[in-house]
């Protein structure tokens, strides 16, 4: 056995408004096609009209520095174009103006464009308070997702988050001795996936890894702030993306430090190849 300590939990930490439009747009146009216009609308209204953003005021009251101003146009061009994207004219039930209007309302993204206009900022961050600025106004979502359609609400979510987290590395793919050599080995540089993880492999071989998480902050920040949707948003699609990573991986996990558990125990295999047809 061996343990792959926890990684200094500031790494730095940058963001601008572009990368946040790209998640919101991904579920407002996934929420507007599966649930319509109205109900879409609605959701996100009632979700957001008394947003706390006190935390998320603290967060950015200090400490950031601006990047290259020289972005600025850029990020502006980048932001039309993602909204041309996710709603093109000819295919919407929104309006681009709509859509502009309802990122420009929703949380962080407002609070971050009031104080610092349109440039990247970046600071050393602590994985907590990177967690808030990313996934706070997400789940909030959810959780209004979940207490207006019930069961449904989950599944939407689930779908929202796969679909995202297998955006967010469409060619990161590879072998399955690659993954787990990967996965059991200690990280050199943290970012916001990795920091405040602290491992404990217990068994590995070229195509099987039994790991212990003994610390997350991920289960910290949800169950202070989120404990409703923790599992769901932070979790449940582990074993898609590692099956996006090779096919042949599979993962089997029966507690987690999410659901109160002393540790999340991860077992990552392979199976045989599926003969071709």
């Amino acid at each position: 056995m061996n343990f792959i300590p926890c990684p200094k939990r500031h790494f730095p930490f940058r963001i601008n408004f572009v990368s946040l439009y790209a998640t919101y747009l991904r579920w407002l146009r996934h929420l507007s096609e599966r649930l319509g216009r109205e109900n879409t609308l609605s959701i996100w209204e009632n979700t957001f009209t008394d947003y706390d953003e006190k935390f998320t005021m603290s967060i950015l009251s200090s400490g950031w520095q601006k990047g290259n101003p020289d972005e600025t146009n850029q990020l502006e061009a980048k932001a039309e174009a993602l909204i041309e994207e996710f709603f093109p004219p000819s295919d919407s039930a929104l309006t681009r103006s709509e859509v502009r209007n309802i990122l420009e309302e929703t949380p962080p993204i407002r609070q971050i464009k009031h104080p610092f206009s349109t440039h990247t900022i970046e600071k050393e961050s602590n994985t907590y308070e990177a967690l808030h600025i990313r996934f706070d106004g997400l789940a909030y979502l959810a959780e209004s997702l979940i207490d207006k359609y019930g069961k449904q609400g989950e599944f939407i979510v689930y779908d929202l988050i796969k679909e995202g987290r297998l955006a967010a590395s469409p060619e990161n793919t590879g072998s399955v001795e690659d993954f787990i050599k990967n996965f059991t080995s200690e990280v050199k540089t943290p970012n916001l996936f990795t920091a405040g993880l602290e491992m404990e492999v217990i068994s590995k071989s070229e195509r099987e890894a039994l790991v212990f998480v003994r610390e997350c902050e991920w289960a910290r920040y949800y169950q202070e702030r989120h404990p409703r949707v923790g599992y769901l948003m932070a979790c449940s699609t582990d074993e898609a993306a590692y099956r996006a990573f090779n096919p042949n991986l599979r993962l089997q996990r029966t507690e987690t430090i999410m659901e109160g558990s002393d540790k999340c125990d991860f077992r990552i295999f392979a199976v045989d190849e599926e003969p071709e047809k």
